[in-house]
């Protein structure tokens, strides 16, 4: 902990008066708590600078990114590498598939392929990454076994491709296999997860949401291989559609939105200065997302229909609840102006709400209107992936500066964390991302095949400016 802050004493003293510095200590008080002990706080600078990284040991609200027992850069950065390149290709194949999806052909192999690629690909694997680099910070633990973690990627990966190769080009023998290897990495990061949540003592939304994001991420996994032996077999019958419906919501929100309720409450008000929000919604979010998955995973073969859409509604409100705390942060905030990324992080919430706003008919038409459904599965997805997205701007940078450049500080002159993209090229890139899935989800709804393309053509140019920029930050060494 001491080194932590002494590298970052020195990067203040060597970047001078700023903009952050007349922001002042709002950063430097975590919660409304200031930190104690033998470490003297100093002015903070702006969410994702390198003073952002000091108090790791600070409770839960806003703290840094980096601890004294933070992993190795290799193990976030090999899987935010992976994601990123995952995404690359899943954008590719969205170009592809964007006519079918604007007639509303979501179960059709090619488009499962491609929206795997988004939501084990670029979504699933930038959680890995950054779960592995925010534990140590917000839990005060890092993961129990780095090794685990490599063999885990290992795995995956490879995998994960192997599964969406098999399923584009129909060789079963390619997909069965490739889902059992991505499905066992998979299995040991909630094992390696387990392990380490049960070392925490203070147990809090973080906690709970984190232990019920892998419980679910588990039922998503034992889903997703039934569906798989279904392509051959058949054994699922009439009830494929019901499992698929529910494979999807165990997912996305069982395990992609309970990751994000409990990392949001750290992250959104770091990076946006906010404090003084009521984190309420957020617990109500996690309670109620929490049940209403429970439900679906353990009862929709059993319990009637009817109580299928009563776990929807609950797991609704949940979502509604949540999208209710990030408009809290937002309007606590401090600083008026926001950055590239929360620009974006905002538009993902406002996708979240428009998915939100497609639900009730999706869920009550069912198959027989099936582009409301394809343009709801389309915004929630869309909007998860420009919520990833936006925390590129804000954790690769850092984690590139703490790294490589935190050493040198107070030694030599070092650029600080925003000097180290540019923000119009990232602005331009957010431009390209929020107007380009809005066009599918719209071209969806009016089953506009041209119109569908031209925005995943939009989307995808977008995806290429981020991807081309974190490999830029990725390169940036001292000179």
């Amino acid at each position: 902990m001491r080194l932590v802050l002494n590298d970052d004493a020195r990067a203040n003293r060597a970047r001078g008066p700023d903009e952050s510095e007349r922001e002042g200590s709002a950063a430097a008080v975590d919660g409304g708590k200031e930190m104690s002990g033998t470490a003297r706080v100093t002015p903070a600078p702006a969410p994702g600078s390198p003073l952002s990284g000091a108090f790791p040991a600070a409770s839960p609200a806003p703290g840094g990114l980096a601890a004294a027992n933070s992993p190795p850069f290799r193990l976030p950065g090999e899987h935010f590498a992976a994601a990123l390149a995952l995404w690359g290709v899943g954008a590719v194949g969205l170009v592809w598939v964007a006519p079918l999806v604007a007639l509303g052909m979501f179960p059709l192999p090619q488009v499962v392929g491609v929206t795997h690629l988004f939501t084990l690909g670029w979504i699933t694997t930038s959680i890995l990454g950054a779960l592995y680099q925010f534990l140590p910070v917000a839990l005060l633990q890092a993961i129990r076994s780095q090794r685990v973690a490599h063999v885990g990627f290992w795995l995956y990966v490879p995998g994960l491709l192997a599964f969406v190769g098999g399923l584009v080009g129909g060789e079963r023998p390619l997909l069965l296999g490739g889902a059992v290897a991505f499905a066992t990495g998979l299995t040991l990061f909630v094992g390696n997860l387990g392990a380490t949540l049960a070392k925490v003592r203070k147990r809090d939304l973080t906690w709970w949401s984190l232990a019920g994001a892998g419980v679910f991420l588990l039922a998503t996994i034992g889903l997703g291989l039934t569906l798989a032996v279904n392509l051959g077999s058949g054994v699922l019958g009439e009830h494929r559609f019901l499992a698929l419906g529910v494979h999807m919501h165990v997912a996305l929100a069982g395990w992609v939105l309970l990751v994000m309720i409990g990392v949001a409450r750290h992250l959104l008000p770091m990076f946006l200065l906010s404090h003084g929000a009521s984190e309420r919604p957020g617990r109500l979010a996690a309670t109620l997302v929490g049940a209403g998955v429970l439900t679906l995973a353990l009862l929709h073969h059993v319990v009637p229909v009817v109580m299928f859409r009563v776990a929807a509604i609950v797991i609704w409100v949940g979502a509604a609840a949540f999208l209710v705390q990030g408009e809290l942060y937002f309007r606590h905030r401090i600083r008026p102006q926001l950055d590239p990324g929360m620009r974006l992080a905002g538009a993902s919430l406002a996708f979240l709400a428009l998915a939100l706003l497609l639900a009730p008919a999706a869920l009550w038409t069912g198959l027989s209107a099936p582009r409301v459904v394809t343009a709801y599965i389309a915004a929630a997805v869309l909007g998860i992936s420009l919520f990833v997205a936006a925390h590129y701007y804000k954790i690769l940078p850092f984690l590139v500066w703490y790294h490589r450049f935190g050493p040198l500080a107070g030694k030599r002159p070092v650029p600080r964390v925003a000097e180290l993209y540019r923000a119009r090229t990232a602005t331009v890139a957010g431009v390209l991302l929020v107007n380009g899935a809005l066009g599918i989800v719209v071209a969806t709804l009016l089953g506009a095949g041209l119109v569908a393309r031209l925005a995943a053509v939009a989307y995808a140019a977008g995806a290429a400016v981020v991807i081309g920029q974190m490999a830029a930050i990725a390169r940036r060494r001292p000179e």
